[in-house]
C-alpha cells in the first residue's frame, strides 16, 4: 500500500514539475518555430509588426510624460445610505 502511495505522489511531483518548466520550454521552442516560418513565408507582415512595435514604444513615452487632464473630471460626490424604515 505504501509503495502505491509513494507511486502516486512520484507521478504527481514529476508532472508538476513537468508542467511547470518542461511544457513551457517546449511550446516557446514551438512557436519561436512558427513565428520564424510564418515571418518568411509573409515578409510584409514583419515590416507591419516592427513598425507597430516602433509606434508602440514611441507613444507610451508620451504617455509617460503627459499628465492626465483632471479639470474636466467634475466633483467628488460622497453619497451615504439612507433607511426609510423607522426604527423604534
Amino acid at each position: 500500500m505504501l509503495r502505491i502511495i509513494a507511486t502516486f505522489i512520484i507521478i504527481y511531483l514529476i508532472f508538476r514539475v513537468l508542467t511547470a518548466y518542461v511544457f513551457p520550454l517546449i511550446v516557446r521552442w514551438y512557436l519561436g518555430r512558427y513565428k520564424k516560418k510564418f515571418y518568411n513565408d509573409n515578409p510584409w507582415a514583419a515590416e507591419a509588426a516592427e513598425k507597430r512595435k516602433k509606434e508602440s514604444i514611441h507613444q507610451s513615452g508620451k504617455d509617460k510624460t503627459k499628465k492626465p487632464d483632471t479639470d474636466r473630471l467634475g466633483e467628488y460626490v460622497d453619497f451615504e445610505e439612507i433607511n426609510d424604515k423607522n426604527e423604534s
